[in-house]
């Protein structure tokens, strides 16, 4: 995984010298429904934690043809978690964290202005301030995601390939001719993750070995909003 990343990150600063890249900041809504935690007295606990945020860089490839905008990106997220245990000796909480790399592959639909002419987004361009900047966004992608859990100085490692898709809309606001600012929200959705780590005995709150935990196995969802400032650099 760690070459693909690479190869990726070389082509994002290849296409710097005579394109747009993208800096993004994302703030991210948690719900993992099957991650959680039984085994302390105060009920159910999430393991992911319930927002974290998200760092993206991307680079602008637009269509001739249609006002169809792909965006390559590569995304970074860090989350961290702390889990009270049940009442079992030498075992109060658990700390637990997940690394995420990703690829995703935006595509901006500008289906208010689907056949226009715009080489935006810039404020020099004529016609309507939502007909020209206003966005769809799909985006497939494929995330590694490394996870630790940590007990009393137990830790266990585990990381898995997950698969996603969101949608989402953006409004492009051209700053001038080289800077862009995008606000964005969407939601993205991640197919059944497996977090074997949460099996280990870092989890193992009873003399019976119950782990106390509901399935390593989680669909994720996020509800995502942030900002993108977009630097077009064949302009200066």
């Amino acid at each position: 995984m760690k070459y693909i990343s690479t190869l990726l990150f070389a082509i994002l600063l290849n296409g710097a010298a005579f394109g747009q890249l993208g800096l993004n900041a994302t703030y991210r809504a948690n719900d993992a429904p099957d991650w959680q935690y039984n085994g302390a007295a105060q009920g159910a606990q999430d393991l992911l934690p319930a927002s974290h945020i998200g760092f993206g860089l991307d680079y602008w490839l637009p269509m001739k043809a249609y006002r169809i905008d792909f965006l390559p990106e590569l995304n970074f997220q860090k989350t961290n978690n702390t889990i009270e245990l049940a009442d079992f000796p030498g075992q109060a909480e658990a700390q637990l964290s997940n690394t995420w790399l990703s690829f995703f592959f935006n595509a901006n639909i500008y289906f208010l202005d689907l056949e226009g002419d715009c080489d935006c987004p810039t404020f020099s361009k004529s016609g309507g301030f939502l007909q020209k900047g206003l966005f769809l966004q799909v985006s497939p992608g494929v995330s590694w995601i490394q996870s630790k859990v940590e007990s009393e100085g137990i830790a266990a490692d585990s990381d898995d390939i997950a698969l996603s898709a969101a949608v989402g809309l953006g409004l492009d606001i051209g700053l001038s001719d080289i800077l862009t600012l995008t606000p964005i929200a969407g939601y993205r959705y991640y197919l059944p993750t497996r977090w074997e780590s949460l099996g280990s005995e870092a989890f193992i709150t009873s003399p019976s070995g119950d782990t106390g935990i509901q399935s390593e196995e989680s669909s994720i969802r996020q509800f995502y909003a942030g900002l993108r400032l977009g630097l077009r650099l064949d302009q200066r």
